[in-house]
Protein backbone atom coordinates (compact mmCIF):
# COMPACT_ATOMS: atom_id res chain seq x y z
CA UNK A 1 0.00 0.00 0.00
CA UNK A 2 1.98 3.44 -1.03
CA UNK A 3 -0.80 5.68 -0.16
CA UNK A 4 -2.86 7.03 2.92
CA UNK A 5 -6.61 5.73 2.61
CA UNK A 6 -10.00 7.79 3.78
CA UNK A 7 -12.92 5.26 3.50
CA UNK A 8 -16.43 6.68 3.92
CA UNK A 9 -18.56 3.53 4.81
CA UNK A 10 -19.30 1.00 6.65
CA UNK A 11 -15.88 -0.79 8.40
CA UNK A 12 -16.97 -3.97 7.96
CA UNK A 13 -17.53 -3.83 4.43
CA UNK A 14 -14.33 -1.45 3.61
CA UNK A 15 -12.00 -3.90 5.70
CA UNK A 16 -13.56 -7.21 3.93
CA UNK A 17 -13.19 -5.13 0.72
CA UNK A 18 -10.01 -3.11 0.82
CA UNK A 19 -8.07 -3.97 3.18
CA UNK A 20 -5.87 -7.49 2.29
CA UNK A 21 -4.65 -9.83 4.83
CA UNK A 22 -1.50 -9.05 7.54
CA UNK A 23 -1.48 -5.39 5.72
CA UNK A 24 -1.55 -3.22 8.29
CA UNK A 25 1.49 -2.72 11.07
CA UNK A 26 -0.79 -1.29 14.39
CA UNK A 27 -4.63 -0.73 14.81
CA UNK A 28 -5.86 1.54 17.62
CA UNK A 29 -9.89 1.68 17.62
CA UNK A 30 -12.02 4.14 19.79
CA UNK A 31 -15.43 2.25 18.67
CA UNK A 32 -18.74 3.60 20.46
CA UNK A 33 -19.12 2.48 24.32
CA UNK A 34 -22.63 1.17 24.46
CA UNK A 35 -23.44 4.96 26.46
CA UNK A 36 -26.81 4.57 25.33
CA UNK A 37 -26.45 8.23 24.00
CA UNK A 38 -27.14 10.10 20.51
CA UNK A 39 -23.90 11.63 19.19
CA UNK A 40 -24.10 15.49 17.61
CA UNK A 41 -20.95 17.62 16.81
CA UNK A 42 -20.46 20.65 18.41
CA UNK A 43 -18.78 22.46 16.21
CA UNK A 44 -16.88 22.60 13.27
CA UNK A 45 -15.87 24.64 10.04
CA UNK A 46 -16.80 23.64 6.71
CA UNK A 47 -13.13 23.27 4.65
CA UNK A 48 -14.98 22.53 1.14
CA UNK A 49 -18.30 23.65 -0.02
CA UNK A 50 -19.21 20.18 -1.31
CA UNK A 51 -17.98 17.89 0.63
CA UNK A 52 -20.59 17.40 2.85
CA UNK A 53 -23.46 17.38 0.68
CA UNK A 54 -21.89 14.79 -1.60
CA UNK A 55 -21.13 12.45 1.45
CA UNK A 56 -24.94 12.96 2.48
CA UNK A 57 -25.94 12.18 -0.65
CA UNK A 58 -24.19 8.58 -0.76
CA UNK A 59 -25.74 8.26 2.87
CA UNK A 60 -28.94 8.62 2.03
CA UNK A 61 -32.07 10.77 3.16
CA UNK A 62 -31.70 10.13 6.74
CA UNK A 63 -27.80 11.57 6.83
CA UNK A 64 -29.37 14.64 5.12
CA UNK A 65 -31.81 15.00 8.00
CA UNK A 66 -29.80 14.21 10.62
CA UNK A 67 -26.49 16.47 9.46
CA UNK A 68 -24.81 16.96 12.90
CA UNK A 69 -25.38 13.19 14.14
CA UNK A 70 -21.91 11.98 13.97
CA UNK A 71 -22.95 8.70 15.68
CA UNK A 72 -25.38 7.11 17.27
CA UNK A 73 -24.81 4.80 20.40
CA UNK A 74 -27.80 2.95 21.19
CA UNK A 75 -27.81 -0.75 20.92
CA UNK A 76 -31.30 -2.67 20.75
CA UNK A 77 -32.32 -6.08 20.16
CA UNK A 78 -33.85 -6.77 16.88
CA UNK A 79 -34.45 -9.58 14.37
CA UNK A 80 -31.58 -8.45 12.16
CA UNK A 81 -29.24 -8.41 14.94
CA UNK A 82 -30.63 -11.93 16.18
CA UNK A 83 -29.67 -13.06 12.20
CA UNK A 84 -26.12 -11.74 12.65
CA UNK A 85 -25.50 -13.72 15.92
CA UNK A 86 -26.71 -16.86 14.72
CA UNK A 87 -24.47 -16.34 11.69
CA UNK A 88 -21.31 -15.66 14.52
CA UNK A 89 -22.53 -18.53 16.24
CA UNK A 90 -22.77 -20.92 13.20
CA UNK A 91 -19.01 -20.08 11.79
CA UNK A 92 -16.30 -21.85 11.86
CA UNK A 93 -14.25 -19.89 14.74
CA UNK A 94 -14.99 -22.39 17.76
CA UNK A 95 -13.62 -19.83 20.59
CA UNK A 96 -15.88 -16.82 19.35
CA UNK A 97 -18.95 -19.08 18.95
CA UNK A 98 -18.71 -20.52 22.49
CA UNK A 99 -17.82 -17.05 23.75
CA UNK A 100 -21.34 -15.28 22.32
CA UNK A 101 -23.02 -18.56 23.38
CA UNK A 102 -21.72 -18.12 26.93
CA UNK A 103 -22.69 -14.11 26.74
CA UNK A 104 -26.44 -14.65 25.57
CA UNK A 105 -27.02 -17.12 28.51
CA UNK A 106 -25.43 -14.72 31.01
CA UNK A 107 -26.84 -11.49 30.29
CA UNK A 108 -29.31 -12.16 27.57
CA UNK A 109 -30.35 -10.66 24.43
CA UNK A 110 -30.38 -7.50 24.89
CA UNK A 111 -28.86 -3.92 23.74
CA UNK A 112 -25.61 -4.94 25.65
CA UNK A 113 -25.49 -7.90 23.71
CA UNK A 114 -26.73 -6.38 20.34
CA UNK A 115 -23.62 -3.88 21.04
CA UNK A 116 -21.00 -6.92 21.54
CA UNK A 117 -22.76 -8.74 17.94
CA UNK A 118 -21.63 -5.38 16.17
CA UNK A 119 -17.81 -5.59 17.18
CA UNK A 120 -17.22 -9.47 16.90
CA UNK A 121 -16.85 -9.76 13.42
CA UNK A 122 -15.14 -6.38 12.95
CA UNK A 123 -13.11 -7.33 15.47
CA UNK A 124 -12.36 -10.61 13.57
CA UNK A 125 -11.38 -8.82 10.31
CA UNK A 126 -9.11 -6.44 12.45
CA UNK A 127 -7.41 -9.74 13.35
CA UNK A 128 -6.80 -11.12 9.57
CA UNK A 129 -5.21 -7.22 8.52
CA UNK A 130 -2.92 -7.49 11.50
CA UNK A 131 0.69 -8.50 10.20
CA UNK A 132 2.01 -10.96 12.69
CA UNK A 133 4.13 -8.14 13.87
CA UNK A 134 1.77 -5.68 15.03
CA UNK A 135 -1.10 -5.03 17.89
CA UNK A 136 -4.48 -3.85 18.62
CA UNK A 137 -5.16 -0.69 20.86
CA UNK A 138 -9.26 -1.26 22.04
CA UNK A 139 -10.51 1.91 23.66
CA UNK A 140 -13.25 1.33 25.82
CA UNK A 141 -15.10 1.98 29.28
CA UNK A 142 -17.09 0.60 32.16
CA UNK A 143 -19.80 0.10 30.18
CA UNK A 144 -18.71 -3.26 28.11
CA UNK A 145 -15.04 -3.27 29.14
CA UNK A 146 -15.43 -6.77 31.28
CA UNK A 147 -17.01 -8.23 27.92
CA UNK A 148 -14.66 -6.63 24.95
CA UNK A 149 -11.74 -8.24 26.99
CA UNK A 150 -13.41 -11.82 26.86
CA UNK A 151 -14.38 -11.32 23.09
CA UNK A 152 -10.77 -10.35 22.08
CA UNK A 153 -9.24 -13.12 24.19
CA UNK A 154 -11.55 -15.50 21.88
CA UNK A 155 -10.69 -13.96 18.80
CA UNK A 156 -7.11 -12.70 19.67
CA UNK A 157 -6.08 -15.11 21.94
CA UNK A 158 -5.37 -14.42 25.80
CA UNK A 159 -1.64 -15.40 24.98
CA UNK A 160 -1.51 -12.35 23.35
CA UNK A 161 -3.08 -9.77 25.97
CA UNK A 162 -0.38 -7.54 26.67
CA UNK A 163 -1.59 -4.78 28.82
CA UNK A 164 -5.13 -3.38 30.12
CA UNK A 165 -3.65 0.68 29.78
CA UNK A 166 -5.28 2.82 32.21
CA UNK A 167 -6.20 6.25 31.05
CA UNK A 168 -6.58 8.48 33.59
CA UNK A 169 -7.79 12.05 32.39
CA UNK A 170 -9.36 14.19 35.46
CA UNK A 171 -11.60 16.09 33.91
CA UNK A 172 -15.76 15.12 34.04
CA UNK A 173 -18.40 15.34 36.44
CA UNK A 174 -19.01 13.86 39.66
CA UNK A 175 -21.54 11.86 41.31
CA UNK A 176 -22.38 11.63 45.20
CA UNK A 177 -23.95 7.76 44.64
CA UNK A 178 -20.11 6.53 43.29
CA UNK A 179 -16.67 7.48 42.74
CA UNK A 180 -15.74 9.51 40.07
CA UNK A 181 -15.59 8.40 36.84
CA UNK A 182 -12.41 9.38 35.35
CA UNK A 183 -10.39 7.05 33.34
CA UNK A 184 -10.91 4.58 30.81
CA UNK A 185 -9.58 1.53 29.62
CA UNK A 186 -7.11 0.48 26.42
CA UNK A 187 -6.82 -3.36 26.00
CA UNK A 188 -3.64 -3.98 24.26
CA UNK A 189 -3.02 -7.16 22.04
CA UNK A 190 -0.65 -8.56 19.73
CA UNK A 191 -0.90 -10.73 16.82
CA UNK A 192 1.14 -12.82 17.70
CA UNK A 193 3.33 -13.59 21.08
CA UNK A 194 6.37 -11.71 21.71
CA UNK A 195 6.65 -10.56 17.86
CA UNK A 196 5.07 -6.94 18.35
CA UNK A 197 6.92 -3.95 17.25
CA UNK A 198 7.38 -2.01 20.70
CA UNK A 199 9.45 0.56 21.88
CA UNK A 200 8.52 1.95 25.13
CA UNK A 201 7.96 5.94 25.79
CA UNK A 202 10.09 7.85 28.31
CA UNK A 203 8.57 10.18 30.47
CA UNK A 204 9.59 12.36 33.48
CA UNK A 205 10.36 10.71 36.49
CA UNK A 206 8.40 11.68 39.41
CA UNK A 207 10.01 10.20 42.57
CA UNK A 208 12.56 12.23 44.30
CA UNK A 209 15.32 9.05 43.79
CA UNK A 210 14.98 9.80 40.25
CA UNK A 211 14.30 13.18 40.40
CA UNK A 212 15.44 15.13 36.67
CA UNK A 213 15.69 11.73 34.95
CA UNK A 214 13.57 9.93 32.24
CA UNK A 215 12.09 6.47 32.90
CA UNK A 216 9.12 4.19 30.82
CA UNK A 217 5.97 5.08 30.77
CA UNK A 218 3.75 2.68 33.38
CA UNK A 219 0.47 1.22 32.46
CA UNK A 220 -1.56 3.90 33.62
CA UNK A 221 -1.24 7.30 31.64
CA UNK A 222 -1.92 10.66 33.12
CA UNK A 223 -2.70 12.57 29.73
CA UNK A 224 -5.49 15.44 29.99
CA UNK A 225 -8.64 15.20 27.92
CA UNK A 226 -9.14 18.27 25.41
CA UNK A 227 -10.08 21.44 27.41
CA UNK A 228 -12.50 23.91 25.20
CA UNK A 229 -9.59 25.98 24.53
CA UNK A 230 -7.49 23.43 23.05
CA UNK A 231 -6.20 24.24 19.71
CA UNK A 232 -6.58 20.53 18.35
CA UNK A 233 -10.16 20.51 19.47
CA UNK A 234 -13.10 20.01 16.47
CA UNK A 235 -16.51 20.10 17.82
CA UNK A 236 -16.59 16.25 17.53
CA UNK A 237 -17.67 14.63 21.16
CA UNK A 238 -15.63 11.69 21.49
CA UNK A 239 -12.77 13.37 20.30
CA UNK A 240 -9.11 12.01 22.24
CA UNK A 241 -6.12 13.88 23.04
CA UNK A 242 -2.89 13.96 20.14
CA UNK A 243 -0.71 13.15 23.27
CA UNK A 244 -2.89 9.90 23.88
CA UNK A 245 -2.03 8.77 20.00
CA UNK A 246 1.39 10.05 20.05
CA UNK A 247 2.14 7.20 22.86
CA UNK A 248 0.60 4.62 20.81
CA UNK A 249 1.69 5.08 17.94
CA UNK A 250 5.53 5.83 18.85
CA UNK A 251 5.60 2.90 21.22
CA UNK A 252 4.19 0.34 19.01
CA UNK A 253 4.70 1.09 15.52
CA UNK A 254 8.35 2.42 13.26
CA UNK A 255 8.34 5.38 10.41
CA UNK A 256 6.67 4.05 7.10
CA UNK A 257 4.31 1.36 8.56
CA UNK A 258 0.63 1.66 8.29
CA UNK A 259 -1.56 2.29 11.18
CA UNK A 260 -5.52 1.81 11.09
CA UNK A 261 -7.95 3.75 12.60
CA UNK A 262 -11.39 1.88 12.13
CA UNK A 263 -13.58 4.35 13.85
CA UNK A 264 -11.53 7.51 12.89
CA UNK A 265 -13.78 9.86 13.90
CA UNK A 266 -12.41 13.73 13.83
CA UNK A 267 -9.22 12.15 12.41
CA UNK A 268 -6.79 12.23 15.36
CA UNK A 269 -5.08 9.11 14.69
CA UNK A 270 -4.65 9.92 10.85
CA UNK A 271 -3.08 13.31 11.96
CA UNK A 272 -0.81 12.03 14.32
CA UNK A 273 0.30 9.16 12.54
CA UNK A 274 0.96 11.56 9.50
CA UNK A 275 2.93 13.94 11.04
CA UNK A 276 5.10 11.22 12.70
CA UNK A 277 6.05 9.75 9.53
CA UNK A 278 3.41 6.76 8.63
CA UNK A 279 0.99 6.04 6.37
CA UNK A 280 -2.49 5.20 7.70
CA UNK A 281 -6.00 4.01 6.68
CA UNK A 282 -8.83 6.00 8.50
CA UNK A 283 -13.21 4.60 8.18
CA UNK A 284 -16.09 5.81 8.94
CA UNK A 285 -19.43 6.04 8.35
CA UNK A 286 -20.68 9.37 9.43
CA UNK A 287 -20.91 12.18 7.02
CA UNK A 288 -19.69 14.54 9.44
CA UNK A 289 -16.58 12.54 10.63
CA UNK A 290 -15.16 13.19 7.25
CA UNK A 291 -15.64 16.33 6.76
CA UNK A 292 -14.35 17.04 9.93
CA UNK A 293 -11.27 15.16 8.75
CA UNK A 294 -11.01 16.74 5.49
CA UNK A 295 -10.72 19.84 7.12
CA UNK A 296 -8.16 18.88 9.70
CA UNK A 297 -5.88 17.06 7.33
CA UNK A 298 -6.49 20.48 4.96
CA UNK A 299 -5.25 22.44 7.74
CA UNK A 300 -2.62 20.90 9.20
CA UNK A 301 -0.98 19.52 6.29
CA UNK A 302 -2.25 21.88 3.78
CA UNK A 303 -3.13 19.38 0.31
CA UNK A 304 -4.87 16.54 -0.23
CA UNK A 305 -2.51 14.68 -1.85
CA UNK A 306 -1.35 12.86 1.32
CA UNK A 307 -4.13 10.48 1.02
CA UNK A 308 -6.69 9.59 -1.20
CA UNK A 309 -10.46 9.59 -0.29
CA UNK A 310 -12.45 6.78 -1.36
CA UNK A 311 -16.56 6.80 -1.20
CA UNK A 312 -17.39 3.17 -0.09
CA UNK A 313 -21.08 3.89 1.38
CA UNK A 314 -23.46 1.31 1.41
CA UNK A 315 -26.61 0.68 3.10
Amino acid sequence: MADSYLYFGDNLDVLRQHIADESIDLIYLDPPFNSDKDYVALSGKRRSADILPTLQLLAGEDARATKGRVFKDIWRWDDEVNNNFQRIIECNNNRLSQTLTAFSQLIGKNGLLAYIVMLAPRLVELHRVLKPTGSIYLHCDQHASAYIRLLMDAIFGSENFLNCIVWCYGLGGSSPRYWPRKHDDILWYSKEPNKHNFEAVQIPATSQRMKGQMKKAPDFWNIPTINNMAKERTGFPTQKPEALLERIIESSSRKGDIVLDPFCGSGTTLCVAHRLGRKWVGIDNAPKAVELVEERLGILFGCEAVYKLKLTFSN
